[in-house]
């Protein structure tokens, strides 16, 4: 029998195990392979598992370095055009100062110079703003180039907070934020901050009117921890399977790019940390959790950060009772 069990064990079947009856030196030895039998098939199931998450995590950086790649390309293709576009606008307005030299009050009386100089305007304005989306895809390429330094976490996310919430979409829905220390890590400020935002706005989509998003802060074995929690719509097992693809997204009638999750991923993986996603189903809610490490010592200070025009204080997380934003 013990014989018949090790071969079986050998060619691969993990999943036997040596029955032995007797009570002596052969089942003592039976147990052992036994628990020798279960801790490798242990250790192998993990290793699995980290090679199918290595795998997926390989792959989602692979697309979005080809995004990166393609948002460059596209992005100085687009600046030469756009340039020759603001610099003719601008000469053309100064072409026409020259030519036209009119009286202040006369030229508020002749509707043909008030349009061209409106748009005159206009156009330089709009190429210049087309030209900070193309330098914003550009940021997007170039991953590792930007400055750091310790900035306070939950001033960010405070921040961000106190901007979203006076948006009217997101009024009459409830933002909630708890922390028990002041946290600093070394960070782009500007970046963590789009993170942020992102994952903010994201939630507060997923909820109906009166919803709740709750934002936890905590430090945990050297890494700042940032947990966003809704108890909106919730996600199935396909859509955490595909949430941080370049151009994956759930929004209907052309609403979003599917990047924004996919950028803030690229982000954080920059700063040494990471994103995880879960959710137990449709119409369950779902969490982000956002692992940074930190560059230095954390400051106890125990106390919470107040939201601006908080009201109420019967919503309760563990540990702190956190006020609706």
């Amino acid at each position: 029998v013990l014989i018949r069990g090790s071969r079986k064990v050998s060619d691969g079947d993990f999943d036997h195990r040596i029955e032995v009856s007797t009570r002596d030196e052969v089942a003592d030895l039976a147990a052992s392979m036994n628990q020798m039998t279960e801790n490798f098939q242990s250790i192998r199931n993990d290793l699995d598992e980290q090679v199918r998450r290595r795998t997926k995590e390989a792959i989602r950086s692979d697309r979005l370095a080809s995004v990166g790649f393609l948002a460059a390309g596209v992005a100085h293709e687009i600046n030469n055009p756009l340039a020759s576009i603001a610099w003719s606008a601008e000469s053309v307005e100064k072409r026409f100062d020259a030519a036209f030299e009119m009286d202040p009050a006369d030229e508020q009386d002749d509707p043909d110079v008030l349009f061209i100089r409106k748009y005159l305007s206009r156009i330089q304005q709009e190429s210049f703003r087309c030209k900070g989306i193309t330098e914003r895809l550009l940021d997007f390429s170039r991953i590792g180039e930007s400055e750091r330094k310790p900035f306070d976490l939950t001033r960010i996310v405070q921040g961000v907070i106190d901007m979203v919430k006076n948006l009217g979409r997101y009024r009459e829905k409830n933002i909630w934020l708890t922390h028990h220390e002041r946290i600093e890590a070394e960070i782009n400020g500007q970046e963590f901050k789009q993170v942020v935002m992102n994952l903010l706005t994201n939630a507060l989509d997923c909820v109906e009117k009166n919803g709740n998003v709750w934002v936890s802060l905590k430090c945990q074995l050297g890494n700042a921890l940032i947990e966003f929690r809704d108890d909106g719509c919730g996600m199935s097992g396909d859509v955490l399977e595909h949430i941080f693809e370049p151009f994956f997204t759930r929004r209907k009638h052309g609403e979003g790019t599917g990047l924004g999750l996919s950028i803030s991923n690229q982000i954080i993986a920059d700063h040494g940390g990471s994103i995880t996603a879960s959710s137990k189903g449709r119409g369950c809610g779902a969490s982000f959790v956002v692992t940074v490490p930190l560059q230095q010592k954390i400051k106890e200070s125990n106390q919470r950060t107040p939201v601006p025009g908080e009201k109420g204080n019967d919503q309760k997380e563990k540990g702190k009772t956190g006020k609706a934003a």
